[in-house]
């Protein structure tokens, strides 16, 4: 006889005393819905993969570890949190002693010795953690990074039998209605065996999923009024005060401001955190930083999604380390506002898209830990050319003008995510039915060109390149060169790129 869903959990976490959350519970027993709304630092990640893990292996009904489905696709917008989330799996699956049982596989770009393991025994339990540009462009049979002939095998394993949970919904883009325009065509067009989705977020509503296929959210879980008590209770009431600070207005000048900002309102022995919307004010304020703190001083962690996995590995085990007697300042991007569980008694935002915000809000005063209080500062972004990017200018003024409104107030994140702020309708390219089926022709065309599937993955201007540097004794590569492995490759916007592509680019891949 298996474990208890509670049993479990504890195995899971290595913690005798850990106690699931009650809404965590209720998906042990009911199985997963189609909407999972809950604040941030509620245990979202733990809610898509342990439930699912119980009722599949360790159900005491033998019908229900029959009727859920053999894998567990988790899909993420960024290559960072598809890091940080495969590790954590693969740890649960090692504590509870299930790793010889359950695979754990990654899709991101670059090659990884086990990368195709999971064909040779597709009737295995398993968990697969990738970004939306590898795993959609597998469910739309155009696989980023595949050889031709695999795009069907991957198009028919992963529409069959899966259980598909879509993370930090926020920054999906296009992917967003392309999930559910998926789920909707596989039960009009029929499967093999039956898959499910579920989409994850503090801020997406119902209507955001509902597609010309898709046509209605089947099951919203939130939290219960038995959620709201214990020490969940204690991550939903803490509060930080809201308060603009007065920066420089341009972009020249911006930077230094900031920076002094931070150091003023710097509380030593604790974090303190900065997001911003580019990677290029964030690397800017970090550079404006170091000239500013001495030594002894607080130190000072630039996080952005630019970094190549072993860099981001180091900068990720300097946030998890004890903080010294200074303190830490962490200057950091959007790849901060999902999937990141860090807390901070100061934290600095510029304004965004309200729901970025939210989630950026979500990392002060995470746990509670600050009963005296804490700060959320924010600014609107500099002047100048890119002054709104990566977001509409209506939607950052629209966040301004909600800021405003709570001025030295002090809030919760359930008070935040409730706020009646609509971001800017944005019209995406939909997936139709007759695009499903004109994919299911891979035959090249004579003049080599294929369907452009990115329309439906991601936004145009979000286009990365994967980029990997060596030495090469000759200045060439040779006839047996290996393609780079996923540890040499950094991710770097197609945008920005100051370099001639050879005429063949087989060794670039897009996608974030």
């Amino acid at each position: 006889m298996g474990r208890t869903f509670v049993e479990l959990f504890r195995a899971a976490m290595n913690d005798a005393d850990a106690r699931p959350y009650p809404y965590q519970e209720r998906l042990a027993a009911e199985g997963l819905p189609e909407l999972l709304r809950v604040p941030t630092g509620a245990g979202k990640t733990a809610a898509g993969v342990l439930p699912w893990l119980w009722r599949r292996l360790e159900h005491p009904e033998a019908a229900v570890r029959a009727g859920e489905a053999r894998w567990l696709v988790f899909v993420l917008p960024l290559r960072s949190l598809v890091e940080q989330t495969a590790a954590v799996v693969r740890e649960w699956t090692a504590n509870a002693g299930l790793a010889g049982a359950v695979g754990v596989h990654v899709f991101m770009g670059g090659e990884d010795r086990d990368d195709d393991a999971w064909r040779m025994d597709p009737s295995r339990t398993a968990v697969f953690v990738g970004t939306q540009d590898m795993l959609l462009s597998r469910l739309l049979m155009r696989g980023y990074g595949e050889s031709r002939a695999q795009w069907p095998v991957s198009f028919g394993l992963l529409h069959n039998g899966v259980q598909f949970v879509f993370d930090e919904t926020q920054l999906m883009g296009p992917g967003l209605p392309t999930s559910a325009q998926l789920q909707g065509l596989r039960e009009k067009l029929g499967t093999g065996a039956p898959s499910q989705s579920m989409w994850m977020s503090a801020t997406l509503a119902p209507q955001e999923v509902c597609t010309p296929d898709h046509r209605e959210v089947r099951g919203v879980v939130e939290l219960g009024e038995d959620d709201r008590v214990g020490g969940l209770a204690v991550r939903l009431n803490a509060v930080r005060q809201v308060e603009r600070v007065e920066v420089p207005e341009s972009a020249a000048a911006y930077p230094a401001g900031v920076a002094q900002v931070l150091v003023a309102r710097h509380v030593p022995g604790t974090r303190t955190i900065a997001v911003f919307n580019t990677v290029e004010r964030a690397v800017a304020v970090q550079t404006a930083l170091a000239k500013l703190v001495r030594r002894g001083g607080p130190d000072v962690v630039l996080l952005h999604s630019r970094f190549r996995p072993p860099e981001r590995e180091g900068l990720m085990d300097e946030l998890k380390a004890p903080l010294s007697a200074a303190g830490q300042i962490v200057v950091s991007t959007q790849v901060l506002e999902a999937g990141v569980d860090l807390s901070s008694r100061v934290l600095f935002t510029e304004a965004a898209l309200f729901s970025s915000v939210v989630q950026r809000a979500g990392r002060c005063n995470r746990a509670g830990e600050f009963p005296e209080g804490a700060n959320l500062l924010w600014a609107p972004p500099p002047s100048g050319r890119g002054q709104y990017a990566p977001y509409e200018q209506e939607d950052v003024e629209t966040a301004v003008e909600a800021l405003t409104s709570l001025e030295g107030t002090c809030v919760t994140s359930t008070r935040l995510q409730e706020m009646p702020v609509a971001p800017k309708p944005v019209v995406h390219p939909v997936l139709r039915r007759r695009d499903l089926l004109q994919l299911f022709d891979t035959m090249p065309d004579l003049s080599g060109a294929d369907i452009d599937v990115s329309q439906w993955i991601r936004d145009g201007q979000d286009t990365t390149a994967l980029v990997a540097w060596r030495d090469l004794t000759d200045g060439r590569p040779g006839e047996r060169e290996a393609f780079p492995a996923r540890e040499e490759l950094c991710p770097v916007p197609v945008r920005d790129l100051k370099m001639k592509l050879p005429l063949d680019v087989g060794h670039l891949e897009t996608g974030t």
